[in-house]
């Protein structure tokens, strides 16, 4: 007897039609195109976001630094650099032309004397700051000579040979360079005439004077070889440049003049506008960063300081930081 079939209409089916093969890899490349879509997507949003972070980083450590020093720029102790002048015996001293001015600003860097091999990028301000660092240390007696040497009972600012120092007792000061320092519980420091144009001083110091670490220091943006700007710090006292921050493209400076004697900014200039140098009470300081790399999806123009950047399409980002510091030593 034959098998009796339930549904004699039922087929069984044994492949694939070309139609709807050729539909579903259209429905399969529809979604993988989805998919590479999404995901290029969120990889371009990573990247920019990342880059855009390292700006941010980048810009508020440029500020940071250059903010500090200009504040303190003047610092000489319990008294300012306008309110007093040194005997400056040190070879190779800061060169500023009035000791009370604390810091120089070299519009486009027009007057600036560059003592590094780097090369600075055109059209860029430079900043040179004077002032004194950390918290000083008293004599532990008095000097028997204004040529004796100097003791301390401790060196919290880590004072070596060579480096710039400035003695102070708030109504004299002078400024030379160490020729020893010892170590031990009490330091002693030379100011002999092999580091110094003379082994005296003004005076002999009391011991209510105060030995401080005195550096001029300059920041401007230089090229390196591989063409990628940033900002540097070239060091008087240790004759030496240090890389602060990468990616900056431009830095400008425009000075607050207090013309009323108000200790309020009447006005910013730039430095060839400036009418009285002592008048400047404070520094606007203007930074240009730029990405590592052209992360953009397109090319955009961009303003800076009231002027057209030339970005070159290289589709990098770019961000502007500008920012106030008021000179602490020219405000009461």
């Amino acid at each position: 007897m034959r098998p009796r079939h339930l549904n004699s209409s039922f087929a069984y089916q044994t492949g694939l039609s070309m139609v709807e093969l050729l539909v579903a890899m259209a429905i399969q490349f529809i979604l993988l195109a989805a998919m590479i879509y999404v995901y290029g997507g969120s990889k371009q949003m990573f990247a920019v976001n990342e880059q855009m972070a390292r700006v941010q980083e980048n810009g508020r450590h440029a500020t940071d630094a250059l903010l500090y020093d200009i504040r303190m720029s003047g610092y000489v102790g319990c008294r300012s650099m306008e309110d007093i002048t040194p005997n400056i015996i040190a070879n190779s001293p800061p060169a500023f032309v009035s000791f009370g001015d604390g810091l120089s600003v070299f519009d486009n860097g027009v007057g600036w004397n560059n003592p590094t091999t780097l090369t600075r990028v055109a059209g860029t301000d430079v900043i040179t700051l004077q002032s004194t660092r950390g918290s000083g240390v008293s004599l532990t007696s008095n000097m028997t000579a204004d040529n004796a040497n100097i003791q301390i009972t401790s060196n919290p600012d880590g004072l070596v040979a060579d480096d710039l120092i400035l003695i102070s007792d708030c109504s004299s000061a002078d400024l030379f360079r160490a020729t020893s320092v010892s170590s031990g519980s009490t330091v002693t420091i030379a100011h002999a005439n092999s580091t110094n144009t003379t082994n005296r001083l003004s005076k002999a110091y009391q011991s209510d004077a105060q030995i401080l670490f005195f550096d001029s220091h300059s920041y401007f943006v230089a090229q390196d070889a591989a063409g990628e700007t940033s900002l540097y710090q070239y060091s008087l006292n240790s004759n030496s440049v240090t890389l602060l921050t990468q990616g900056i493209e431009n830095l400008q400076f425009m000075l607050a003049e207090d013309s009323d004697g108000d200790q309020q900014p009447d006005g910013y200039v730039d430095a060839t506008a400036v009418v009285d140098w002592e008048a400047v009470i404070g520094v606007r300081v203007g930074l240009l960063l730029r990405s590592e790399n052209g992360v953009a999806s397109e090319s955009r123009s961009f303003s800076f300081d009231g002027a057209e950047a030339n970005t070159g399409n290289d589709m990098r980002l770019r961000k502007a930081f500008w920012s106030y510091a008021a000179l602490r030593n020219r405000i009461n």
